[in-house]
């Protein structure tokens, strides 16, 4: 977006939508439009016409290209109610973290890998909405490793994701739940740059971090990079074990053929009477937090049902599983895999955090609902005086 529109939005006051929103939003779009006056037509109607929430639904479509979630609309519809004009709201759409990784991400390609497996590969509807997905079928347990060697070889993990590497509000949360444990040594699994370590060791917590992605190390904070360990976790070596391990939006991207190598070698790190804090897209109904991920293909019904993980992925254009997710599976699947590697989960301490957090989590990120907190056989004294920090913090 050229500057000189950007410096023109940010100070002229009480800006006209055909001038200014037309220059910024649509100039790009409209040069590769085939019907320029219609598009631009259209753009206008929306603007004058609609309700702020069906403005606001809108932007969510044409600017990032999905459907809002419940707290983002509603954020920014208070935005508006509070007198912010739409250019300005739409500056703030087009000025976000996601959109510009959007832009990344739509600009720097991947190699296909559709046509290496495309009898595998279909279009399915998505429930609700009757969008079409596309889907990638396991049909043996191997097709897992398949995926799992083409998103290495082909440095999925080496471009912008969905995910974001700033100190936001979102990772400002995690790790102030993090710090309710008081914990002297965190390992963060899966860490990125380092955005939550670096929260925490300004805090004094001594901090660690497992990352396998090059391009998150080099957009790692200074201070931080010296803490960052680059490789996969089973093999990595570390100095001492931890009191508290993160697994934020992590185990989601792991092969579920190798998914216990993973959770044995965290058992083995963790301290005993520690705490493995993780954040994890459960399907189904959990006894903690409810329904928060929909089930929206049909083809998952039966997995669910069975206590399987998903062997129908949602995968992109290019035939990767959706944001890299490679596991898809109901919360009680989720449960048993850790229970089988030693932890227990803890839900008297997940109600405890629930109640203090859940009205925040919900106006930030209503998917950091779907937590788990897992120990290596913590005794009821500890948890009694985590319960009491929880109250007086």
């Amino acid at each position: 977006m050229p500057q000189r529109d950007l410096h023109r939005l940010r100070n002229q006051e009480g800006c006209d939508f055909k001038s200014d929103l037309s220059s910024v939003m649509f100039k790009k779009t409209t040069k590769q439009n085939k019907n320029k006056g219609l598009y631009f037509q259209e753009a206008l109607d929306k603007y004058t016409r609609l309700p702020n929430d069906e403005f606001v639904e809108w932007l969510y479509e044409k600017i990032l290209g999905r459907t809002p979630d419940k707290p983002g609309k509603l954020h920014q519809i208070d935005f508006l109610k509070r007198g912010n004009s739409r250019v300005a709201l739409v500056m703030n759409f087009v000025q976000s973290p996601e959109f510009i990784n959007k832009v990344l991400r739509d600009n720097i390609h991947l190699i296909p890998i559709k046509e290496e497996r495309p009898q595998q590969y279909a279009s399915r509807t998505r429930r609700m909405t009757n969008e079409q997905l596309w889907v990638f079928q396991i049909q043996e347990s191997g097709d897992f490793d398949w995926l799992e060697k083409k998103i290495i070889e082909n440095g999925y993990y080496e471009r912008q994701g969905v995910w974001t590497m700033d100190v936001d509000d979102d990772k400002k949360l995690m790790a102030e739940i993090a710090l309710e444990f008081q914990p002297k040594s965190v390992l963060d699994f899966g860490c990125a740059n380092g955005s939550v370590m670096k929260l925490l060791l300004d805090q004094g917590v001594s901090v660690e971090g497992a990352e396998i992605s090059r391009m998150a190390l080099e957009k790692a904070f200074p201070d931080v990079l010296p803490h960052i360990h680059l490789g996969d976790l089973r093999t990595l070596s570390f100095r001492s074990s931890f009191d508290v391990i993160l697994g934020l939006d992590i185990f989601e991207h792991l092969n579920p053929n190798g998914l216990m190598g993973y959770l044995s070698r965290m058992y083995g790190l963790l301290e005993d009477e520690g705490l493995l804090f993780c954040n994890i897209p459960g399907y189904g109904k959990d006894p903690v937090f409810g329904k928060i991920h929909e089930v929206y293909l049909s083809e998952w019904d039966e997995d669910l049902k069975n206590n399987h993980c998903f062997h129908t992925i949602h995968v992109d254009d290019y035939g990767y599983p959706k944001n890299g997710h490679i596991i898809n599976a109901g919360t009680q699947w989720w449960v048993e895999q850790f229970e089988k590697a030693g932890f227990r989960r803890e839900t008297d301490i997940e109600n405890a955090l629930h109640a203090k957090y859940d009205q925040r989590i919900t106006r930030i990120s209503e998917a950091r609902l779907s937590f788990y907190i897992f120990s290596k056989q913590i005794s009821r004294t500890r948890k009694q005086r985590f319960f009491e920090l929880f109250k007086n913090s």
